[in-house]
């Protein structure tokens, strides 16, 4: 088997929510390819933020750390809000080995599909090598 998906359907249980799902990507080797989370949902920036950051900390990819949940839920939020009166928002953001690409698009005035999908990375946003602690 070159590659292969898990793939798991939350069925949701909170007002609002109407599809939460994941998929984790593998390639040649059983090697880590990527992690996406999609949400289909109210337009809520900081409940989107906080349940995506959650889901990707809990994820436990090689190279999150603890104080990385910070970070990612602040641009996450800001990501959700810049939705606000759009019609789609998309992003990257790198949290030290990691790689985040948002996007958040508007299904109606109040409903959104938030999807974030996350790599692994050994580069910096402009290409540059990081450190051995995931710096620039």
């Amino acid at each position: 088997m070159d590659e292969y998906q898990w793939f798991l359907e939350g069925r949701p249980v909170v007002q609002g929510v109407a599809e939460v799902w994941a998929q984790w990507e593998f390639s040649t080797g059983h090697e880590f390819e990527c992690l996406t989370i999609r949400f289909r949902s109210i337009l809520d920036p900081d409940y989107l933020a906080e349940k995506l950051a959650l889901g990707i900390q809990a994820a436990a990819l090689k190279g999150w750390q603890d104080d990385d949940f910070h970070d990612l839920y602040d641009w996450l939020r800001e990501g959700a809000n810049d939705c606000v009166g759009s019609s789609m928002v998309r992003g990257t953001h790198r949290t030290g080995f990691l790689i985040f690409k948002v996007t958040c698009a508007a299904v109606s005035h109040t409903e959104v599909i938030t999807e974030v999908r996350t790599t692994l990375t050994d580069t910096a946003l402009d290409g540059t090598p990081l450190s051995a602690d995931g710096r620039a």
